[in-house]
């Protein structure tokens, strides 16, 4: 099977898994709407909304008088379908990019708030879009960037090999199915921390909406897209996956000029793990590690201890996060030892270490000294 076809495949796969809302970009007859629906072969209820053909209420809910003389939404059928499924369901909206604005608006509310009329889809309903390029599509309407932002890009092509192996022997590429892992929030913890220490070295690359009209349809760098590119990121290194998945995955979440430099930061990162400097079985040296790295090892600390850190655990966090400060100076450890000694993260009875006095203008100024 041709790599990038493969690759796109596990990128859709974990987004699918990930319940974030993800968009497929292609040509016409691409077997985009086929490989969505071959999901059904393993138990995944598809319901495929055919945006060019609805009205705004199908969407929204179609206002009705109750028996009891009030006006709700009645939602559609195929979002009742969805809510009744008992297991994992996609909602897939295809020719995305054939409906109005007007319906990319209705479609805002059940992207963000999983509500159609007056009925919330369950989390096992995940969502999935199919559009053409509007170059190529019949009566095209670019997205609008809050629509856009709601969505991780893909790119999505059918190649001769994929082609003539399906139409030979009429077995066609079926769509990945994945679990999250069991650690799937402390990982994501662990990748923000990282897209964290990033966006402290480059603030400017937190938001950037493109000036082109064209190019807001596509992906670009939001608050809630870099949520994705970490949680997706880290979900693909849970499952072992290549290289080229992951920098689709953050590419398709906030660009590729944005996914580039961020990823190209993170490979030369090379820093120790939080785990081991926990434990003892790794040591650091702050001096001379430039402020983004060191705020990065010490956020890696926080997000290593979860929600319940024993309190060795979380003395020897504090530990470093001193040892940092008179290193490398103040400004990269406050965020963390002000995360550590906030109420609901110190554990009972945790010794504080005496040198932690070095943080004790920030944490006065906190409210928490």
């Amino acid at each position: 099977m041709n790599d990038t076809y493969h690759h796109t495949l596990d990128a859709l796969g974990l987004c699918i898994t990930a319940g974030i809302p993800v968009i497929l970009w292609g040509d016409p007859g691409e077997g985009k709407t086929s490989m969505i629906e071959s999901a059904t072969a393993r138990g995944v209820h598809v319901e495929t909304v055919i945006l060019s053909q609805s009205e705004p209420s199908d969407l929204a809910g179609l206002p009705i008088v109750s028996p009891a003389g009030d006006v709700v939404l009645a939602p559609p059928i195929w979002a009742r379908r969805l809510a009744e499924h008992d297991g994992p369901a996609i909602c897939f909206f295809d020719e995305f990019s054939t409906a109005t604005p007007a319906l990319q608006a209705a479609a805002l509310r059940v992207l963000t708030h999983r509500e159609v009329g007056n009925l919330r889809l369950p989390r096992s309903v995940s969502f999935v879009a199919a559009a053409n390029p509007v170059e190529v599509s019949a009566a095209g309407w670019d997205l609008a960037a809050p629509t856009s932002s709601r969505f991780v890009h893909l790119d999505f092509a059918m190649t001769a090999e994929v082609f003539t192996r399906g139409s030979v022997t009429g077995q066609w590429p079926a769509l990945p199915g994945r679990e999250l892992p069991a650690d799937h929030t402390e990982r994501v913890a662990q990748e923000m921390a990282t897209v964290c220490g990033f966006l402290r070295a480059r603030p400017n690359q937190l938001s950037v909406i493109p000036q082109d009209h064209a190019l807001r349809s596509r992906a670009f760098p939001t608050p809630r897209t870099w949520q994705f590119a970490a949680e997706l990121s880290a979900l693909a290194r849970a499952h072992d996956l290549p290289d080229e998945v992951t920098s689709m995955l953050v590419a398709g979440a906030i660009g590729d000029a944005t996914a580039h430099e961020y990823l190209s930061w993170r490979t030369n990162l090379d820093l120790p793990d939080p785990a081991g400097l926990l434990d003892g079985s790794a040591t650091i040296e702050f001096s001379g590690l430039r402020a983004d790295r060191v705020f990065v090892v010490l956020q890696a600390l926080v997000a290593a201890l979860g929600d319940d850190p024993g309190p060795e655990r979380w003395t020897t966090a504090v530990e470093l996060c001193c040892q940092a400060a008179h290193q490398a100076g103040l400004d990269a450890a406050v965020p963390a030892v002000r995360a550590l000694v906030a109420a609901e993260r110190r554990p009972a009875g945790a010794p504080v270490p005496a040198a932690i006095s070095i943080f004790a203008p920030a944490l006065a100024e906190a409210g928490l000294l």
